[in-house]
């Protein structure tokens, strides 16, 4: 076939569009290929005993506290325990003077006939795995149990779920006897010294 000056092979067109696709597909491929950087992750918080935010799993009795309440909330995403009941501090659930959240591996019965959980003291819960050494005795201002778990709580006075009781609970603003709500009736301010969960 003659060509007339000037003018390109069809075959070398075809040539030459064909290598420019390769070219494209093997920068699409590398460009495919390249890492993308990662975002390191956050550092998992650092247990503190000192710390006034804290989380204990009465099933497998672990137990951990922070000193800053977003430290103990990054923590608690990690578990895989359901929380049951928080307990603060302070009135009408503060967190500013501290509060520890109890975890359980079940959820509790819709009854308070069964009791799911208890902790027999508030002084040294669990000796062996307290690093924390937290001391909860007599310390309760305000409750809430977590509706999700469908748990209620009874505060006793004495350690062994001993002396006088409370009513169960479902959440309390102050322990203070008020009645009002699901409060008790009587004073439970600063005076438990072990609970039950159903």
């Amino acid at each position: 076939m003659r060509l007339r000056p000037g003018n390109v092979s069809p075959v070398r067109t075809l040539f030459a569009v064909l290598a420019a696709l390769a070219l494209g597909a093997s920068a699409t491929t590398t460009a495919a290929a390249t890492p993308v950087p990662q975002v390191p992750k956050a550092k998992a918080p650092v247990p503190d005993p000192s710390g006034t935010y804290c989380s204990v799993d009465l099933s497998d009795q672990k137990t951990a506290c922070f000193t800053t309440e977003q430290d103990l909330l990054s923590y608690e995403s990690t578990l895989a325990s359901v929380p049951l009941v928080a307990v603060y501090n302070w009135v009408n659930y503060q967190q500013g003077g501290g509060y520890t959240v109890y975890y359980g591996d079940r959820a509790c019965t819709a009854t308070t006939s069964d009791v799911e959980y208890g902790l027999p003291g508030l002084t040294h819960p669990y000796a062996s795995n307290n690093p924390s050494g937290i001391l909860e005795n007599n310390t309760y201002s305000s409750v809430s149990t977590y509706t999700a778990q469908t748990c209620d709580i009874k505060l006793f006075d004495g350690a062994n779920y001993t002396g006088a009781s409370s009513e169960w609970i479902d959440r309390c603003t102050h322990l203070g006897g008020s009645g009002t709500g699901d409060c008790p009736s009587t004073n439970w301010y600063d005076r438990a010294g072990s609970y039950q969960l159903s």
